[in-house]
């Protein structure tokens, strides 16, 4: 059996709190099950762990159990098939998480945790995203739209194309619209509803991407390839416990698959990987009426997102070195002198920066178990360089630390202000022998201001 360390069991209790209470109903058998999981004789999980499980998100527990080995990922991925079956029933939503774990375990996927805006995006929604227009994803898609959505509505899914979408608004009498937004929202002036029902008509899925995922969810995909972002469920986080007192806040989570060259092949996999852990019913959803306004699923949370929707600003990551600190701060884009400090240990401050600037330069900071000693020493060397301007204490003989990685992860995480926080958070690569942490930022998001050479 894998041995996990605490930070790693809290992750896997998290996971496994969701996977119990995906159907809204909590077996006797799951409990049966858990309790064996949590056990000395398995996993030990203290009752302490799952408190602390119940504060972090979905996405942070996918991104900790990702630094297993090959072999400690298949058994978590295993554990979690066994609890899904438990109870001897596998539902769409316990289905979809454990296969959205696989996927990123197995697959190098992205899970998104997002906190609720009182905007919710229907689980099992399957919804095209890419950055740029007329894509090579995008032609295949086109040329196989019908094929493709009967496809994910046979197993209960809802594929969103976003050109669709607004191709259903278009279809409308435009004084029909601009009636119905003026109804939905009797405060706004004219102009708010003529900037509404434009957005409407007048949206892209590249537009869709940066104005509505990214400003508005806080689900950054700036600068990737096109993939299907799937949603899987929704899950709430203790923001506050004490003495039997909790506050919880909602998170609603989401997967990420790249598209690739080959869309159907990528469908495919989505379809048969989920479809092979569900042994329950299957719902499929109708297709909206054409010419009327619908107000609800994917259609009534494009409406609320563009109508409601607050956007959040955009901030870039300063480093301001010199012989004497080190200051770490987030400014915004849009009024530099808005600043939001970063507060770091001289340790951390060192390792992010480390993290950064390879990122900025190749693929991130090298990670491996066994680097070799010439690589080793010279990394090892800048970052001393640093690590002596700011804590001015002994040099370290190692750089990697987990545990700092994850306290610099949770220091940005909370920053919510900040629409592109997500591309600060340090993420973990692993593609055969190589292992990495880097930031998905570039140099557009990036200043480092130094009179020294580093």
């Amino acid at each position: 059996m894998t041995r996990l360390d605490r930070e790693q069991k809290i992750a896997f209790a998290r996971i496994i709190t969701d996977l119990i209470e995906a159907d809204f109903i909590v077996e006797a058998d799951e409990m049966q099950f858990f309790e064996h999981i949590i056990s000395k004789d398995c996993f030990s999980i203290t009752d302490a762990m799952l408190i602390e499980a119940k504060k972090m998100d979905f996405a942070k527990a996918v991104s900790i159990l990702r630094e297993l080995d090959e072999e400690g990922r298949a058994e978590i991925v295993d554990v979690l098939r066994q609890l899904a079956m438990s109870d001897g029933t596998c539902v769409p939503l316990e289905a979809i998480l454990v296969f959205a774990v696989e996927q990123v375990l197995r697959h190098n996927a992205q899970i998104f945790s997002t906190p609720s805006i009182g905007v919710d995006i229907d689980n099992l929604s399957v919804i095209f995203v890419e950055n740029e227009d007329a894509t090579e994803a995008n032609r295949q898609i086109e040329q196989q739209l019908d094929s493709i959505s009967d496809a994910l509505s046979s197993v209960g899914f809802h594929f969103v194309y976003i050109p669709g979408v607004v191709d259903d608004f278009r279809q409308m009498p435009s004084d029909y619209i601009r009636k119905v937004v003026k109804y939905m929202m009797p405060s706004a002036s004219l102009q708010r509803v003529d900037d509404i029902c434009q957005n409407l008509l007048g949206l892209t899925t590249s537009r869709f991407c940066r104005d509505t995922l990214y400003k508005k969810l806080g689900i950054n995909l700036i600068g990737d390839k096109p993939s299907f972002l799937i949603k899987i469920n929704d899950s709430d986080i203790l923001a506050h416990y004490e003495n039997d007192d909790a506050q919880r806040i909602r998170f609603a989570n989401y997967l990420q698959l790249e598209a690739g060259n080959d869309v159907a092949s990528v469908l495919h996999r989505i379809v048969n990987g989920y479809a092979g852990l569900i042994n329950a019913p299957i719902s499929k959803e109708s297709k909206p009426e054409s010419g009327k306004f619908i107000y609800h699923g994917f259609h009534r949370s494009l409406f609320d997102l563009i109508a409601y929707g607050k956007q959040s600003r955009e901030y870039r990551l300063v480093f301001e070195i010199s012989n004497h600190k080190v200051l770490v701060y987030f400014e915004s884009i849009d009024e530099a002198c808005e600043r939001i400090v970063l507060k770091l240990t001289p340790q951390e401050t060192s390792l992010y920066f480390m993290i950064v600037q390879k990122s900025l330069l190749g693929s991130g900071l090298d990670w491996r178990e066994h680097i070799p000693p010439t690589e080793k020493m010279r990394l090892l060397s800048e970052y001393n360089r640093l690590y002596a301007i700011i804590g001015r204490s002994n040099l370290v003989t190692e750089y990697k630390d987990r545990t700092q990685v994850h306290h610099i992860k949770n220091r940005i995480r909370v920053l919510q202000s900040i629409a592109n926080v997500e591309m600060f958070i340090p993420e973990h690569y692993r593609n055969g022998n190589a292992s990495y942490y880097r930031i998905r930022a570039n140099h557009n998001f990036i200043r480092i201001d130094s009179n020294i050479t580093l």
